[in-house]
């Protein structure tokens, strides 16, 4: 992290909204207002790496300017239970230390992830249960109410916030639902009222502002998977879909039950998903319809149904080890059902998505998927009419749009144009940029300068640049190993260098290579048999080496030195 950019000065009761999120998708949630000596925080997401960040797994916003103003952060406040919006709390919490309000569901999840990095990580975290029933909460010079927006996961909310500027909505991801599988519909009554009373300004999600119409009610796709598996006879059938998509959890185990049928959890993000949505009441099934994987060799292959995680192809994921034929109690047969319930998500999990569409299919699956199977999968962003309806009805004075590219922002800002909104009303942000309000006005703020935070793969840490640079270049260079034998004191080479590689070149290809790269190492040794400085000593083989690969082949691979005592 870097110090943020000194912010201009602000009157006492000055807006300032600051867009942390990433400025590429529609990932890495954070947005912060900032009035007087309060500020809020409203979500606190992950974002996805670049395909060629190799063992990265996530990105985190860089919170270094709430660390610099860390005594003014009140809250951070979670709009729904989908790790884009709150998947970053367990590695900024501590160091922020507020508390965090949200609905059990979202409060759920971040414990789980709190106590899997840290055991008992979770017991000094403030947790702060809101919904749309939640009276007014107020943070100094913030007066917060809330509303039931829909998504594709229960208790999804919009928040109004209440400034000495005016009244801001803030709603991520949402679309109108009149019949939600678990939820009641948005309340729009609520968000009418608001603008019947005057907004300043509506942040919105803009990620389906290119395609017309409205957004399908999540009921539409039960009668697929009804049809689907009632004749499925003699098939295994799994579906994958996003984890944290309850609503089409619970479509998949109905369906299961009209068919006969029990349901299996398969990996670790779907399971831990799946008994915090049991224990909160948001799949109200009866325990004999779950059958543990420990005992799925008691039932028949097709008296089952397998949800299992992995739709975005990741690396690892319980689907990717069916795909491969690598997972321990499952495989697929020949005419097994595998059903994608859910779109490709960011553009880097595109690529692994049809690796895995690919595997499943030569191994003999009858693979189903939005681009040739109607109604598997619902978005829970609204479309263009959807997002046209809220931004009519609260009325705006000015309008951000969130949650989407900055192309999905441009087309948000031509929609409300059309709705009679002038070009200079609407603010699209990229990561960093903020707005600032003062008198009832808005007007372009400081940008404050970010980094991007790389997370390793088990979620231990901050990657810095130095260690991605070398695993960029272990990708695709390779590595080479050199292991010089000494003596126990270390005072002396006791014999011949050996030398290993991985991916730098093909062993069985390359033998007199390797023998000739040996070479080089030990025509240093036999000069060098007394170690005075191990340091230059090595040193001198890496430069020796170095210039060797490159006359050799034009490459230079990782190259490591190591001593062996013997």
């Amino acid at each position: 992290m870097r110090p943020a950019q000194i912010n201009s000065i602000l009157s006492s009761n000055d807006l300032k909204i600051i867009k942390l999120g990433s400025e590429v998708g529609a990932t890495k949630n954070m947005t912060v207002y900032e009035s007087g000596d309060d500020i809020i925080v409203v979500d606190c997401g992950i974002g996805y790496p670049d395909t060629e960040l190799p063992g990265v797994d996530i990105v985190i916003p860089d919170i270094t300017y709430l660390l610099e103003n860390k005594s003014k952060v009140r809250a951070i406040l979670v709009t729904h239970a989908h790790e884009d919006h709150f998947g970053a709390i367990p590695f900024v919490i501590q160091d922020l230390n507020v508390p965090i309000y949200a609905c059990p569901l979202v409060q759920g999840m971040i414990r789980k992830r709190l106590e899997e990095r840290n055991p008992g990580g979770a017991q000094n975290i403030s947790f702060n249960t809101i919904s749309s029933e939640t009276p007014v909460i107020k943070f100094g010079n913030f007066s917060i109410e809330f509303f039931r927006v829909n998504h594709s996961v229960p208790d999804s909310l919009g928040f109004a916030i209440k400034t000495p500027q005016g009244t801001i909505l803030h709603m991520a991801d949402f679309k109108i639902d009149w019949s939600p599988v678990i939820d009641k519909p948005i309340e729009l009554d609520k968000i009418a009222a608001y603008g019947d009373n005057g907004v300043l300004c509506l942040l919105s999600d803009c990620l389906g502002v290119t395609h017309e119409g409205y957004t399908k009610s999540e009921r539409t796709i039960q009668a697929t998977f009804d049809d689907l598996f009632i004749n499925a006879h003699g098939k295994q059938i799994f579906v994958t879909t996003i984890s944290s998509n309850i609503s089409r959890v619970h479509q998949v185990i109905s369906s299961a039950i009209k068919a006969g049928r029990k349901v299996v959890f398969v990996g670790r993000s779907i399971s831990q998903t799946a008994e915090i949505a049991k224990g909160l009441k948001y799949l109200p099934f009866s325990d004999e319809v779950y059958v543990d994987m420990k005992e799925i060799g008691q039932y028949a292959p097709d008296s089952l149904v397998y949800i299992i995680a992995g739709c975005y192809g990741q690396e690892g994921s319980a689907l990717f080890r069916l795909a491969h034929n690598d997972h321990q109690q499952l495989s697929i047969q020949d005419g097994d059902l595998v059903i994608f319930a859910a779109d490709p998500g960011p553009p880097s999990t595109y690529e692994p998505v049809d690796n895995i569409l690919h595997y499943l299919t030569v191994a003999g699956a009858e693979v189903l998927y939005s681009e040739i199977q109607d109604n598997l999968h619902v978005s829970g962003h609204g479309k263009r009419g959807d997002l046209e309806t809220v931004a009519s009805i609260c009325k705006a004075k000015y309008y951000i749009p969130i949650g989407g590219t900055a192309a999905r922002m441009r087309a948000y800002t031509h929609m409300v144009e059309g709705l009679g909104v002038a070009k200079d009303h609407v603010y699209e942000l990229l990561e960093g940029e903020s707005v600032v309000f003062s008198s009832g006005n808005a007007r372009k703020g400081d940008r404050i300068e970010v980094d991007n935070i790389y997370i390793d793969p088990k979620g231990n840490g901050v990657l810095g640049e130095v260690i991605l640079k070398d695993r960029e270049k272990l990708s695709g260079e390779g590595v080479f190993v050199v292991i010089v034998p000494v003596s126990k004191d270390k005072t002396k080479v006791v014999g011949s260098a050996e030398v290993v590689t991985r991916g730098f070149i093909y062993v069985k290809e390359n033998l007199s290579f390797l023998g000739r790269s040996k070479d080089v190492v030990n025509k240093i040794l036999d000069k060098e048999t007394q170690i005075n400085d191990w340091n230059a000593l090595k040193n001198k083989i890496e430069k020796k080496l170095d210039k060797f690969f490159v006359d050799e082949i034009g490459r230079k691979p990782v190259l490591l030195v190591t001593m062996v005592t013997v």
